[in-house]
């Protein structure tokens, strides 16, 4: 029997108060009065599944994820430089350090709660220690787009300097149970999460936690994997309900393939069948890598489901200090096989230091846009005041809302005149939070501009002006509901390493 601890917090210190069931105390999340269902103990043998991924979700469901259109490109269309985010620990002692064994290993964003869920898992060999954290971004939009940084400020030049809002902090954990006290790459499939774990007494496992009806659940199943290992969880429902899980062994050089019998996870009747083995073997050299995570997607225009992998490193180039994602398409007609389709290479600092490392913790996200966001944790708790520090990767067309809704207008400044390098985005709904008067304290991006995206709708333009305090000469980026780009050091714009300020105006 396991006893039931308590962590009290403060109404104050709980940003969730009004979320989680409690109010004075916490329970910590315990062992179930009723064992988790087990995973069938016999395999069967590899079945052609014949099927896509889920098309049919909508935004909001518990038990599955949206599909994005067209993946490949969405992932070549993903910003090579994010945006920094980052949270308080709350009322934890996190336990996190770089260098150290216990760090940061996956990242998710759930959908319940408008989105503005994250789930982090990690090492934690601490007694009383936990595998994983639920963070509240309360600060941020309850919409499920991008997050936009929580670090500007108009005093302090470098977002990398500055902490985030008190509200968006840790508020809930996910204790060691069974002595497994190392989480890793895990994938949440609408708000029900498979988080993988090892280091324990058995074989790895992998818990499936359900945070649609509580936010502080216990396991209501496990999947037991053949070997003492188990780094990474992929999870996805398929076009027939049914769920698709692949659990990596060591560095995911061996995938082991498992199907739900039922289309209901909570039956009593549901296994969790083993159907399939892979092995990086299968694939030609240089196409694999030591994932520390993989994440499902599925593509909205033929049920085609793809697998991202995130790692320190290309696979047959750059150097072993680079973060790269990999996107991989999955065929499961017979033997489950991978084809390698294309990489992408990220960047985790801008004009300072790292905001996050994939040879941490990553996830991939689809909001109601349809829109790939990659998260990226660094390892440990190194930002401002022992906060975490985080990036998110999204497209380079930052907002599909642009077109007529004035909050979600921006602009896009880049370094390079090839839409690439370090930049940085000014929101219409951030405008206030950057002193955009003189470029030299946003991120030190003075005379740096040499290429623009932007999407802005009719009635409203940004002008930008080659001296602070906007003066000098100026250009109009004027808005029509079109996405529009341009090169400044073209010679119809001739304004290459010239902006200086920027404002919004009204026509």
């Amino acid at each position: 029997m396991h006893s039931i601890q308590r962590r009290c917090v403060s109404a104050m210190t709980l940003s969730l108060a009004g979320l989680l069931m409690f109010a004075g105390c916490e329970p910590e999340v315990r062992e179930p009065t009723t064992a988790p269902r087990e995973a069938l103990a016999a395999s069967a043998a590899p079945r052609a599944l014949g099927l896509g991924g889920d098309t049919s979700c909508v935004w909001g469901s518990p038990d599955c994820n949206l599909c994005s259109p067209d993946v490949p490109l969405r992932f070549q269309e993903l910003r090579d430089h994010g945006e920094v985010l980052g949270f308080h620990p709350g009322p934890f002692n996190l336990n996190v350090a770089y260098p150290g064994a216990n760090h940061w290993q996956g990242i998710q964003r759930l959908s319940t709660h408008s989105g503005r869920l994250l789930v982090l898992s990690k090492r934690d060999d601490a007694p009383g220690g936990n595998v994983g954290h639920l963070v509240h971004m309360a600060s941020r939009n309850g919409e499920g787009g991008r997050f936009r940084s929580n670090r500007l400020s108009p005093s302090i030049k470098e977002p990398e300097d500055t902490a985030p809002p008190g509200a968006d902090a840790a508020v809930a954990a996910l204790p060691v149970l069974d002595g497994y006290r190392h989480g890793g790459g895990m994938q949440a499939v609408g708000s029900i999460l498979a988080l993988p774990m090892e280091e324990g007494p058995g074989p790895g496992r992998i818990a499936l936690y359900d945070y649609n009806h509580s936010l502080t659940p216990s396991p209501f199943a496990f999947v037991h994997g053949e070997t003492a290992t188990a780094g990474t969880a992929s999870f996805t429902k398929l076009s027939d309900g049914h769920f698709l899980l692949l659990l990596g062994q060591v560095d995911a050089n061996t995938l082991e393939v498992f199907r739900s019998s039922e289309t209901d996870l909570h039956s009593a009747t549901n296994q969790w069948v083993r159907i399939d083995r892979w092995r990086k073997s299968e694939l030609p050299d240089g196409q694999w890598g030591a994932f520390q995570n993989l994440n499902f997607v599925t593509d909205c225009n033929d049920s085609q489901i793809y697998l991202v992998g995130t790692r320190l490193g290309g696979l047959r180039w750059g150097a072993v200090s680079d973060d790269y994602a990999h996107l991989y398409r999955v065929h499961l007609d017979g033997h489950l096989r991978l084809e390698h389709v294309a990489s992408r290479h990220l960047y985790c600092s801008n004009d300072g230091s790292r905001q996050c490392n994939l040879d941490a913790g990553a996830g991939l996200f689809v909001g109601p846009d349809r829109g790939l966001i990659l998260y990226g944790t660094e390892h440990a708790d190194d930002g401002p005041g022992s906060t975490v520090k985080l990036v998110e990767f999204r497209g380079v067309w930052a907002d599909t809302r642009c077109r007529t809704d004035i909050g979600h207008a921006y602009v896009d400044f880049y370094d390079d005149s090839n839409f690439s390098d370090r930049g940085f985005i000014f929101d219409y709904s951030d405008q206030g939070l950057k002193n955009w008067a003189r470029f030299d304290d946003v991120d030190r991006f003075n005379d740096k501009t040499s290429s623009v995206r932007w999407c802005i709708p009719p009635g409203y333009r940004v002008r930008l002006y080659d001296d602070s305090n906007y003066k000098g000469s100026s250009r109009d980026l004027v808005g029509d509901g079109a996405l529009h780009e341009a090169n400044l050091n073209s010679k119809a714009w001739g304004f290459n390493d010239k902006v200086s300020s920027a404002r919004w105006l009204n026509e």
